[in-house]
C-alpha cells in the first residue's frame, strides 16, 4: 500500500469490490442547473471475471435515483461479460432506485430477469446471461461504491445539505 494519508486498505468483509484499498479522495463530477445538482456523477470500479471493470455512476438530484452506468475500461468476455457495453443493458439502470427507506443500499444486479412486478423492482437490474460472475462482479461494486465504504457518507452528506 502507498502513502496511508492518500488511500485506506480494505479489509476482506469491507471489500466486496475486490479493490483491496481505496483512495481516500476521488473526484466527483456535479451537473447543476443554476445552484442546484441535477446529478451527480461518481467513478466506480470492482473486480469481474477477468479483469478490473472502471466506470461512472450517474445519480439524478435526489442522489437516489439512477441517470445511468457506463464502463469504460474492461477485458469482460466478449458477448457474455462484455455485455457491459450494451445499450439495451445500460438502459435498465435508468430509474432504478439506489437506497431503501432506511438509508441502506438496495439496488441489485440479480441473476436472471427482474419481475416487473414485484415490489422490489425499482432497485433490481437484470443480470448478463451467461456471465454470472461479471454479473455478480458489477453487483458487488455498485454496492460498494453506493456503501458505507464508497460515496455512501459523502451522497448522504450532500443530500442533508452538506458541501460538495
Amino acid at each position: 500500500m502507498g502513502d496511508p494519508t492518500l488511500s485506506h486498505e480494505l479489509g476482506s468483509d469491507e471489500d466486496s469490490a475486490g479493490i483491496g484499498s481505496r483512495n481516500n479522495y476521488a473526484e466527483v463530477y456535479l451537473l447543476r442547473e443554476g445552484d442546484a445538482i441535477d446529478q451527480i456523477i461518481i467513478p466506480v470500479y470492482g473486480k469481474g471475471l477477468w479483469s478490473t471493470l472502471y466506470g461512472y455512476m450517474s445519480l439524478k438530484s435526489d442522489l437516489n435515483t439512477i441517470a445511468g452506468l457506463q464502463f469504460y475500461e474492461h477485458a469482460e468476455t466478449p458477448g457474455l461479460g462484455g455485455e457491459v457495453d450494451n445499450p439495451n443493458w445500460r438502459a435498465l439502470w435508468h430509474d432504478k432506485v439506489a437506497y431503501d427507506d432506511n438509508g441502506d443500499v438496495a439496488l441489485e444486479v440479480i441473476k436472471g430477469t427482474v419481475d416487473r412486478n414485484s415490489a422490489a423492482a425499482e432497485h433490481q437490474v437484470d443480470g448478463l446471461a451467461g456471465a454470472s460472475l461479471t454479473t455478480r462482479g458489477v453487483n458487488n461494486l455498485v454496492r460498494f461504491w453506493l456503501g458505507q465504504n464508497g460515496f455512501g457518507p459523502f451522497l448522504r452528506n450532500l443530500n442533508a445539505g452538506g458541501d460538495a
